[in-house]
């Protein structure tokens, strides 16, 4: 048999989906679900379907109309990501958002963030090295019992040497208030 005759010869299948509803239509129409029931695509969905035998032509006019389902959301998809790559200017940008930023910049607050900043690091580094060390893990997110296995404390003394840095710093930092 060559390759033209074998085309000539394929069979064609149309899925039809098994649900609660078609359930009992196949399995009065002498199916067995759990031997015939497979895997296939419908349109962009996988389901579990029987494969009834049909012509080319009724394979065609059944699949059809889920091909271009299948195209069109293929296409709509294709332009969305076209249109994310269209270059957009800082107008469009700005009428876009629903945040606006604000047009004074506060020169003076940026000044006294950057001089607290700058206090705030002098004071830890005039800390004690347990206290640094203390600071640095608290502030890395370590809890008082992981920090109290590093530096060879209880939770307590990791909690009230804690607390006394924080004292210490909010006092040198009182001036910037």
């Amino acid at each position: 048999m060559d390759k033209l005759q074998a085309k000539s010869e394929k069979q064609y299948y149309i899925p039809m989906e098994v649900n609660e509803t078609s359930k009992e239509f196949f399995i009065a129409n002498g199916f067995d679900l759990s031997n015939d029931a497979v895997w296939t695509k419908i349109g962009h969905r996988t389901v579990r379907a029987i494969m009834i035998p049909a012509t080319k032509g009724q394979y065609m006019e059944y699949m059809r109309p889920l091909w271009r389902e299948a195209k069109q959301a293929q296409r709509a998809s294709k332009q969305e990501d076209e249109r994310k790559m269209l270059p957009v200017s800082l107008d469009q940008l700005y009428a876009s958002t629903e945040y606006e930023m604000s047009d004074e910049a506060d020169l003076e607050e940026d000044l006294i963030k950057q001089e607290m900043l700058k206090e705030l690091h002098a004071a830890l580094d005039e800390l004690e090295e347990m206290d640094r060390t203390i600071m640095k893990m608290f502030g890395d997110g370590a809890t008082e019992k992981q920090i109290a296995e590093v530096v060879h404390l209880s939770q307590k003394g990791v909690n009230k040497r804690k607390k006394r840095v924080f004292v210490q710093l909010k006092t040198r930092l009182k001036d910037f208030e």
